[in-house]
């Protein structure tokens, strides 16, 4: 039995790193391939030092997505961690993770306000709402968070190794941090829709087609 638990144990190691490694590569292909719209999206600014909103936020998003992408991975994948680098490591990627999360929903709240025709009482709620989120999505990343044990078949050897974090509780508390963001995600879908099942072309043209930053 303790065998057959190893081998599941390594199995399921072995499938996270073809997973991860599919992702980068994924990643990768698509950075190379959106670099001409990048270049063309940057030429279009009046100026370096008064970019757009849409532009601010799309930097934002790309390169702190890079930058969580490259955290999260090289602490999995690198062997060069004692128990007392990861102390001070493992933190790293949930914390990039909540800040790509809170750019992405900054995104689609922008985008949702301007959808509702910058209502000033939805715009208000949505900020509250925005704000609401992210504090549960920060308290539920953050909560009992601990490092990931090491593999079971070197419990017994002193050795550098990997750095991740893990729950540390009985509460898988992450469960809890992606439910915050698909209940956010959800209230901004449902908002939008409404308001563009409302639109009539023929009163509202202009409207329609005005930037949505």
């Amino acid at each position: 039995m303790e065998a057959l638990g190893q081998r599941s144990v390594v199995g399921s190691v072995t499938s996270e790193k073809y997973l991860r490694v599919a992702s980068i590569s994924i990643a990768f292909y698509d950075y190379i391939l959106t670099l001409p719209a990048e270049w063309r999206f940057y030429r279009s600014q009046s100026s370096i030092f008064h970019i757009s909103l849409a532009c601010a936020l799309f930097i934002s998003i790309r390169y702190v997505s890079i930058i969580a992408i490259v955290v999260s991975n090289y602490g999995y994948f690198s062997t060069a961690y004692t128990l007392q680098t990861c102390q001070r490591y493992y933190l790293v990627a949930p914390a990039f993770k909540a800040i790509q999360t809170m750019i992405s929903q900054a995104i689609l709240g922008v985008r949702t306000f301007n959808i509702a025709r910058r209502n000033m009482r939805i715009g208000v709620a949505l900020l509250l709402l925005y704000l609401f989120s992210i504090s549960a999505e920060w308290f539920s990343d953050i909560f009992h968070r601990t490092r990931k044990p090491w593999l079971i078949l070197c419990y017994w050897m002193f050795m550098n190794h990997s750095c991740t974090s893990a729950n540390a509780g009985k509460i898988l508390s992450t469960w809890f941090y992606y439910l915050a963001v698909m209940l956010y995600d959800i209230v901004m879908v449902t908002i939008s829709t409404t308001h563009l099942l409302r639109y009539n072309p023929l009163s509202s043209r202009w409207v329609f087609f005005s930037p949505i930053f």
